[in-house]
């Protein structure tokens, strides 16, 4: 259902159609919507099907949608790819143990094979760059002097702009899933009606 909505939209948008801000939203976030009952239905159907079977599989979607940072929004979001990431990709590599700039590089590496892992593909890669970016300013922003303190405060005030930017940069993050490059950004000015 989602996905009809989705493909009507982006398909007028790559086809060269002027959508206004509001069918570049709609259209966006019928793909959020669709993405993430497609990936967590078949996900629940395995697990459904493997326990009549007696087997025990793990949760892979736990409510990524009410996450209120990048970082909870990954330890929703396909749990199981994420594990596979951090415990064979991530963790070899050297997690977080040789400082800072180890720690950042580290995490761009897994989750651009994140995104490769989606298809052999740049735009994959790039959605992947982007998440690992995303998880790197959400682990880092509170320690850049004054920024950390600026936003406990916003957030303080408005506990909801925390899930609001979170679920913006996720639903984005989306464009560039779906989309090669100079179209994604054709719709990102669309959204932002630039």
């Amino acid at each position: 259902m989602f996905g009809g909505f989705a493909d009507t939209g982006f398909n007028a948008a790559a086809s060269g159609a002027q959508l206004s801000f509001f069918e570049a939203w709609y259209a966006t976030s019928a793909y959020a919507l669709q993405i993430y009952f497609d990936f967590s239905g078949y996900s629940d159907m395995a697990v459904g099907l493997a326990r009549m079977m007696n087997i025990r599989f793990p949760l892979n979607f736990d409510s990524p949608y009410q996450a209120a940072n990048i970082s909870a929004f990954w330890r929703r979001w396909h749990i199981t790819l994420g594990a596979f990431l951090r415990d064979y990709v991530y963790i070899p590599l050297g997690g977080s143990r040789h400082g800072v700039v180890r720690r950042v590089f580290n995490g761009l590496v897994a989750f651009a094979l994140c995104g490769l892992w989606h298809g052999p593909a740049w735009h994959f890669v790039l959605w992947g760059i982007y998440h690992g970016v995303g998880l790197v300013v959400c682990a880092t922003y509170r320690r850049v002097p004054g920024l950390g303190a600026f936003f406990e405060k916003v957030f303080a005030k408005e506990p909801n702009a925390a899930w609001l930017l979170t679920q913006a940069y996720a639903w984005f993050s989306w464009l560039v899933f779906f989309y090669p490059v100079p179209e994604a950004l054709r719709m990102a000015r669309l959204l932002f009606a630039l």
